[in-house]
């Protein structure tokens, strides 16, 4: 019998074979993406209007699942353990995970009308889609890639954690009206006062030395993976007892005592039957397609939802002999601040978020609903950088109006000193382009944007290109210099030590696509180019003037030639209404104000 044959990853030698002999039986074969060699398949991949579509409706669909009534219930209630919401844990990774399996479901949902006698070859996380499509030959890779073991940085790891367990231990309670939650994973940053780097944290930095005696610091070093690349790096700061003359109050302790103490274990225990009775609840209603397919996501994040009630359980268990009035923290709404804030919450301990990054209409972590609003999900203050992300997070975000402060970004506080400093880079020198890198969900728009930028900057030789990858990105130079490789591109170098700023400021020309550092370079007043392959404009760069608009590397490369040539110039008017409307000020006093707010808080 003739069969149907989707192809969406890399084959085996073994599997090419098979498929080269049904197609020779009459089956038909279609590609998605990695098909290695095989000429004969029919691509039945999404346009990229077709993508961007995709990104809003899986969106809405995400969205109104955590509001899907289930009995006198809704979704984010089943899931919800006193005040640790569940659902809110793992709300960002099913968006991308829905997200990139509808990337694949949608084209096949295009062209055929049914499903019988097809063959799927996925990756492992299309496993979801088997309880879904019953009546699928699913294929998954079969052979396992040789991954290296971690042992230097787990024994590291591990010396760490013992040692900041005993600290923990032995040490004198400490008692602070305020606690920032930060993790300690340090990088190059620039002294204010010497425009010295030093290691510090990149967010942080500026607003640690302007704590005083009513703060402490609430620390955790993440585990590095045991396996294949890890973004883990070790710093002598770690062992650590304070930072920047703040007291640190090291979160492994109260994680690790936590297995001691028998109520913890009871409690989480206890709580993760009721969320196994929820998936169970759930199943039972009438849930479309796209339903179906995040609840069985949701389902499969199982361990990750045991893994973060028990560090809410060990959390409460510290906060309820507590002083502490506010815990504060950037990156608020990942599942492991989130896990420990809900928990601060649990005794009304106020939680401020400090924003980190930019935020977009297709950003899950910014964006709640009506119902979440009511049940305040959200923290009950954050501080944003510029009235735009005040208005965002309270007309797209439901955040409530009175929760929502600007206080300009952290980091800027570093720009005025910066830009009357001599370290600004003289003319005459090589020109300097930047691309900032991102760690894109979408696996072929992250090849892509990489592959655009090095084949761009192969017709500009005497240029020097410097790629500064994303923090989480620090392991993968082998995957952008195979990229560099093929695109035909010798002149760059990769930049793991430079502070960002001084980066940007000694720059000509930056490049991203839509990351966090495109708004910073606007700081500056330097040309920035977004490449945006699906014409989305999602930080609304272009609509405000700020930024050259590239979709590929000939585009790019004529937008280069301009700003060169002087024929395309930045428009500084847009740029200053730009800072006003983005940033509030950059005036050195960004770090006083959110001190000053978080006081007003209590």
């Amino acid at each position: 019998m003739n069969k149907i044959v989707i192809i969406n990853r890399q084959l085996s030698e073994q599997e090419i074979n098979e498929i080269k002999h049904l197609a020779e039986a009459g089956s038909k074969v279609f590609f998605i993406s990695g098909t290695n060699s095989l000429d004969f398949a029919q691509s039945i991949s999404l346009l990229p209007e077709e993508k961007k579509r995709v990104n809003y409706e899986m969106m809405d669909e995400v969205l109104q699942f955590g509001d899907l009534s289930v009995g006198d219930q809704t979704v984010a209630d089943l899931f919800r353990i006193d005040t640790a919401s569940v659902w809110h844990y793992h709300k960002f990774r099913i968006y991308f995970a829905v997200r990139n399996l509808m990337y694949f479901l949608k084209p096949i949902q295009l062209k055929f009308s049914a499903l019988e006698d097809h063959i799927w070859f996925v990756h492992l996380d299309a496993q979801p889609l088997q309880i879904l499509f019953p009546e699928v030959d699913f294929r998954f890779p079969t052979v396992k890639s040789k991954v290296k073991f971690n042992f230097g940085n787990l024994f590291s790891y591990l010396v760490l954690i013992k040692y900041r367990l005993l600290c923990y231990l032995l040490s004198a309670k400490k008692n602070p009206e305020y606690l920032l939650y930060l993790t300690e994973k340090y990088s190059t940053v620039l002294d204010k006062t010497t425009l010295k780097t030093k290691t510090g944290h990149h967010i942080l930095e500026y607003l640690i030395s302007e704590l005083d005696g009513r703060f402490a610091l609430l620390t955790e070093v993440l585990m590095p993976k045991t396996k294949g690349k890890s973004d883990y790096s070790f710093s002598g700061k770690q062992f650590q007892t304070s930072l920047n003359h703040r007291p640190k109050i090291f979160i492994e302790g109260f994680l690790i005592s936590g297995l001691l103490k028998g109520s913890v274990r009871k409690s989480a225990k206890r709580a993760m039957e009721k969320i196994h009775l929820a998936y169970t609840e759930v199943s039972k209603s009438e849930l479309t397609m796209v339903q179906k397919l995040t609840l069985e996501v949701f389902q499969s994040l199982d361990k990750s939802s045991d893994f973060f009630l028990y560090r809410y359980f060990a959390a409460r268990n510290y906060f309820k002999s507590s002083t502490i009035k506010v815990v504060i923290a950037t990156d608020e709404n990942s599942p492991l601040t989130k896990s420990i804030l809900d928990a601060a919450k649990f005794y009304g301990i106020k939680i401020i978020g400090l924003q980190h990054g930019t935020m977009h209409d297709l950003h899950p972590a910014y964006l709640y609903t009506e119902n979440d609003r009511k049940n305040r999900v959200m923290p009950d203050l954050t501080l944003t950088w510029g009235k735009y992300w005040e208005e965002f997070l309270v007309e797209k975000g439901n955040y409530p109006k009175d929760s929502v402060v600007s206080t300009g970004q952290i980091r800027t506080d570093i720009i005025p000193v910066l830009m009357q400093s001599e370290k600004l880079k003289k003319a005459g020198t090589t020109e300097t382009i930047v691309f900032a890198s991102q760690p894109q969900r979408d696996p072929e728009l992250r090849y892509q944007a990489a592959f655009d930028v090095f084949r761009a900057l192969r017709e500009f030789p005497g240029f020097t290109l410097t790629v500064k990858l994303h923090p989480r990105e620090f392991a993968d130079t082998g995957y952008y210099a195979a990229i560099a490789k093929e695109a035909g591109c010798t002149n760059y170098v990769f930049d793991k030590k430079s502070d960002l700023y001084q980066l940007i400021a000694s720059s000509d020309v930056l490049i991203t696509c839509f990351s966090t550092v495109g708004t910073e370079t606007i700081y500056f007043y330097k040309p920035l180019i977004i490449l945006d392959h699906l014409k989305q404009d999602i930080m609304g760069y272009a609509a405000e003037g700020v930024a050259f608009q590239a979709y590929d590397a000939a585009s790019l490369t004529s937008i280069l030639l301009g700003i060169f040539r002087c024929s395309l110039k930045i428009d500084r008017a847009k740029y200053d209404s730009f800072i006003q409307k983005y940033a509030f000020r950059i005036d050195g006093k960004v770090a006083e104000r959110c001190v000053e707010e978080i006081a007003k808080s209590i």
